[in-house]
This record gives C-alpha cells, sequence and structure tokens, in this order.
C-alpha cells in the first residue's frame, strides 16, 4: 500500500491548529478541562473543549478549506466523513430553544456530507459510523477507495454533545477525578474532548512524511456493547492488520494505544497486547487520550496526525502520571526523546459494540527536535 497523508488539519482542546497542539505536547503542557453537570446528581465531570469555541459547520469548513487552497480543486476527490455523533449538539440547541424535537430538525451525517460534497465540488462523498473506530475505519476505506479518485479526504470530528455526556456519565466511565490514567490500577475512567481533523490521502508522497501500510478492522459479535476481554479478538486484528502491511512484530517500533481508561476496555486492550513483550525488543507504548482527550469517532485521525506530529520533531507523548510499570497493566513509555528517524506503529482504536481496528502507518522525522 502506497498512502500519504497530505496537508493535516486539527482543532482540538490543545488549539485550533496541529502545529499549536504539537507544541504544547512537546512543552508538556496538558490541556485544561472545563466541565459539564450530570443532571442526575448534581455532579461536575471534566471535559475537554476545543479550543476556540466554533460552531460546528465553521470548524468543518475551517478544516477543509486549507485543503482545497493547497490542491487547487477538490473535483475529482471523494469525500469521506466519519463520526459518532453526527450533529447532536445542534438539533440539542433547536430542542432547548424551542422547547420540542421533530426530526426534520436534525442533520444526519450523510445531509451533512452531502451538503460540504455540493459546497467543495467533490466527486462523491460517503460516511461512517462504527463508534470509536469511525475514524480509522475511514482512512482504511480511502485507501482502498483512493484508486477511483484524484484524492480521498477524511474528515473527522466530534462536537460537544450533552446526550452524549450524560450517557457516559450515568454509565460511570467518566472519570470524576479529571485525572486520565490509562491502564494505571487507580483509573477511574475517560475524559471526553471535543476534535475536528481532516487529512488527504494520495498516491504521491510529495512532502508528506507520513504513510499508511495497512491495517484491518473487524467486528467482535461475542457481545452487543464491547469486546472479548481475554484480548483475544484485539490480537487477531492486530496480527491481520500486520499481514496486510507486509509486516512482522519484528519490524513495530510503537504501539499507539486506545487507551480509554475505563476497566473493561484497559482490561481487554492490556490482555490482547502483552505478546508484544515477549519479544527481546518490544516495541514501546504510548497513549494520546491525556493530551486530546476521548475523541470518540473522530480519534482514529486526531490521534495519529498529533503523534505524527510529535514524532517528526523527535518528540514521544507521555502519560502524564507518574505510575511505575507495577502500577500499570501495560509498561508505557515513560521518556519523551524520540530519536529514530523512521517509526513504525501500530495503531489501536476499540469502539463500543466490539468495532476493533489497527492501523499500521511509518512516520519519518522531518528534522531534528529543537
Amino acid at each position: 500500500m502506497s498512502v500519504w497523508l497530505h496537508h493535516p488539519q486539527l482543532h482540538s482542546c490543545l488549539g485550533p491548529d496541529l502545529a499549536s497542539a504539537a507544541r504544547r505536547v512537546i512543552a508538556g503542557q496538558l490541556p485544561d478541562a472545563d466541565s459539564f453537570p450530570v443532571h442526575e446528581r448534581g455532579q461536575q465531570l471534566p471535559y475537554l473543549g476545543a479550543q476556540p469555541n466554533l460552531p460546528l459547520q465553521q470548524r468543518l469548513h475551517a478544516a477543509l478549506d486549507p485543503i482545497q487552497h493547497a490542491t487547487g480543486s477538490l473535483a475529482g476527490h471523494l469525500l469521506i466523513v466519519a463520526s459518532s455523533g453526527l450533529d447532536i449538539a445542534g438539533f440539542e440547541q433547536l430542542t432547548r430553544t424551542r422547547g420540542h424535537f421533530k426530526p426534520e430538525y436534525s442533520t444526519p451525517l450523510h445531509r451533512m456530507a452531502a451538503q460540504l460534497e455540493q459546497h467543495y465540488g467533490f466527486a462523491a462523498s460517503l460516511t461512517l459510523n462504527t463508534a470509536c473506530s469511525s475514524a480509522a475505519n475511514a482512512l482504511l476505506y480511502g485507501s482502498r477507495l483512493l484508486a477511483d479518485y484524484t484524492g480521498v479526504v477524511v474528515l473527522a470530528f466530534e462536537p460537544r454533545s450533552l446526550l452524549i455526556q450524560q450517557g457516559f456519565a450515568a454509565l460511570e466511565l467518566t472519570s470524576s477525578s479529571g485525572q486520565y490514567r490509562p491502564f494505571h490500577d487507580q483509573r477511574d475512567g475517560l475524559i471526553l474532548g471535543d476534535a475536528c481533523a481532516a487529512v488527504l490521502l494520495s498516491t504521491q508522497q510529495q512532502d508528506s512524511h507520513c504513510q499508511l501500510l495497512g491495517g484491518y478492522s473487524a467486528c467482535d459479535t461475542s457481545s452487543v456493547t464491547g469486546t472479548r476481554e481475554d484480548g483475544s479478538h484485539i490480537h487477531m486484528v492486530s496480527e491481520h492488520a500486520l499481514a496486510n502491511a507486509g509486516l512482522t512484530v519484528k519490524d513495530i517500533d510503537l504501539i499507539k494505544l486506545h487507551g480509554t481508561a475505563t476497566r473493561a476496555n484497559d482490561e481487554a486492550e492490556a490482555a490482547g497486547s502483552r505478546h508484544w513483550l515477549q519479544h527481546a525488543s518490544p516495541p514501546a507504548f504510548c497513549v494520546l487520550k491525556p493530551w486530546l482527550g476521548h475523541n470518540l469517532g473522530a480519534c482514529g485521525l486526531s490521534e495519529i496526525l498529533l503523534l505524527h506530529a510529535c514524532l517528526e520533531q523527535g518528540h514521544l507523548p507521555l502519560c502524564g502520571n507518574d505510575a511505575s510499570a507495577s502500577d500499570t497493566l501495560l509498561p508505557l513509555a515513560r521518556h519523551s526523546h524520540w530519536p529514530h528517524a523512521h517509526t513504525r506503529l501500530l495503531a489501536n482504536f476499540f469502539g463500543f459494540g466490539g468495532n476493533n481496528a489497527c492501523l499500521i502507518l511509518h512516520s519519518q522525522r522531518r528534522k531534528e527536535p529543537a
């Protein structure tokens, strides 16, 4: 597979663009959390909102406009829109304003994609909603469909939503401490994060330093909500991803874990990842959610873009906690210096309902770290 990632865009809790986000990570500046109220309990839980706070349509155009400017025209390109939240926030506001809800108030994902297709002149558009693996699956589908188009633009977003906030709080999956501690023995859940990301896929390398080598996605049907806690399905998906990329376990330098910091997800991912530790030179493990929050359907793109932006400057994002190896289910990296000029990484994304995806990427360092 020869698919290169061009013109990456990211708007997140770390700032309005990818460069700002990478600078904050390299400087060790974790995002400042705001909060949302839990209606049933009168409790405030942490939330990582995008900075600055912009209307969704403005954010989508801010992500696509630079790509259109760089290419000159998006005619002949395919648009893939990935999200698990649709535009819930938009019709939540209408419901509050009007005191009731009607179906025509909603903006389904396909309608939003069609509007963007018409505005930018895309050849076609499609949508993907496979929970937290949505954007990862969009990259896989985009790479397979690339031969039929001039290029493929993947747009992934997850806006603030009262429905999603209250739902995660009701399931007691959201951290009450405000400490995002994936795989830690004292972890108490995830922190939701707002993000919008976009990238152009092309068969031409040009000035890109990030290549998608392959990947694999499958749905674990053993449960309605999650995946096998013994990690067997996760292990299987990673093996198929390696085979699809033409690599073996010895070729992987770094694993980007999904790392939700919830009990079942972390235990399943740890069980499905411990086999890496049996090798003489196991890869390093890192997590991105302490920096971005859990971006749900957008995390498959937001985390990859931020990780690559840091790696190409010789920096590995750290978890942000001081847990020793004995306190964690997996030994997370503890040193931010990343000296490798070339990094082959495997990235995990596991969705509600058992939709699991692994991507294999090659990240090249652009310059010596500052």
